[in-house]
């Protein structure tokens, strides 16, 4: 009697292990595509962020162009008229945005990128 039921169990848990396979291969797709997004991203805003300590030495253009530089180097279409640089009182402000979206299992992703830097110029 033992026997019946044990064969009867057998194979009865593959189908939710290929459910969790197929689940865990389509994220890890999206994920290939939507990560470098965001970390190209961060990049561009650590740029910003490096560039406004600069904002009594550098002039305004050189510091818009430098920004301009590190999204080309990393892929992001970030036109240079874009990135906007102001001086408000004591502070230096930057901003930049841009849009880009990618195709993820017949989804269009889209990443926005509106950014401000706004520090204290010494």
């Amino acid at each position: 009697m033992n026997r019946t039921r044990l064969v009867r169990m057998r194979g009865e848990g593959g189908f939710g292990t290929i459910v969790g396979l197929v689940l865990l291969v389509l994220v890890s797709i999206a994920l290939v595509k939507i990560v470098p997004l965001h970390v190209k991203g961060n990049n561009v805003y650590d740029a910003m962020q490096e560039q406004a300590n600069f904002g009594t030495v550098k002039r305004f253009e050189k510091i818009q162009y430098d920004i301009y530089q590190v999204a080309q180097e990393n892929g992001v279409p970030l036109p240079l008229n874009e990135i906007k640089i102001s001086k408000m009182g004591a502070n230096i402000k930057i901003e930049a945005k841009y849009r880009t979206s990618v195709k993820v299992l017949g989804y269009e992703y889209v990443y926005e990128f509106d950014k401000v830097v706004e520090k204290p110029i010494f």
